[in-house]
């Protein structure tokens, strides 16, 4: 790690650093803050991190395909005729990798079912998406991983790319700047533009600090679209705790707390 006012080798830039808050945090308090409890799966310390960082992102990973599902439905103003069984599949699946429990991840997909303006029957919507906790067993089953191997998967259950999912549910590039993780490479190339420009910007400045308007506007977007995630991470999952919240969205209790008064509010 290089110092401040070093010159970078590759870069020949000086070395700065730039200040988000004033919070400190001890890396111990981050690893109970932020990553699963686990127990311990075969011999070598390198090993047990690979998996845990491994483990941690999927959740992540699935988390944000979670909340991507929902923001899709508000979007299309739960009108999604056409559309329902895939997306209660996916639902039920991706709550199945979650959460691991089944039983939870089934009650979410009814409940999701029953905002939809026209709803399939209960009976029916848990006939047409039995598949996906099917798969969800299988991606948990070492002889079901190792049979898909052979076949060249990279494991049971679903792995899905981005394009399917954009395919199968017919997602329009104007939507997919709302999402985080199902975006196509025209979306990325598009996100990663509007960051080289923003440090473009940044670096025509000069080494000055931004605005005092800047900085204000980049926070309150920024503590808005928390208070949402946070919003609809409560609503789905009613029952959990501080700590649990702040590891799905990947911030501390402290700012959960601080979070839910703004939404009282």
């Amino acid at each position: 790690m290089q110092k401040t006012g070093s010159v970078n080798s590759k870069s020949k830039r000086e070395v700065v650093v730039e200040y988000r808050h004033g919070d400190r945090y001890v890396l111990r308090d981050l690893q109970y803050e932020y990553l699963p409890e686990l127990t311990r799966t075969g011999t070598g310390k390198k090993g047990r991190k690979g998996k845990l960082v491994r483990l941690h992102n999927i959740q992540t990973l699935h988390y944000a395909r979670l909340l991507d599902l929902i923001r899709l439905a508000e979007l299309r103003n739960y009108d999604l005729k056409g559309y329902r069984e895939l997306f209660c599949f996916l639902y039920r699946y991706w709550s199945c990798c979650l959460t691991d429990d089944p039983d939870e991840a089934l009650r979410q997909m009814i409940e999701l079912n029953a905002g939809f303006k026209e709803p399939l029957s209960e009976k029916e919507v848990i006939r047409a998406t039995k598949s996906a906790e099917k798969a969800w067993k299988a991606r948990n089953d070492a002889k079901a991983n190792e049979e898909a191997r052979k076949k060249g998967y990279p494991g049971a259950g679903y792995n899905l790319k981005n394009s399917t999912i954009i395919r199968w549910l017919d997602i329009t590039p104007e939507e997919q700047r709302y999402l985080q993780t199902i975006i196509d490479a025209n979306e990325k190339r598009r996100r990663k533009r509007e960051r080289d420009r923003a440090r473009t910007g940044e670096l025509r400045r000069g080494q000055g600090a931004k605005t005092r308007e800047e900085y204000l506007e980049e926070q309150r977007e920024r503590t808005e679209d928390k208070a949402w995630q946070l919003q609809k991470a409560m609503e789905r999952h009613p029952d959990a705790t501080n700590k649990q919240l702040a590891m799905m969205l990947q911030i501390s209790v402290r700012r959960v707390q601080q979070l839910k008064r703004l939404i009282k509010n």
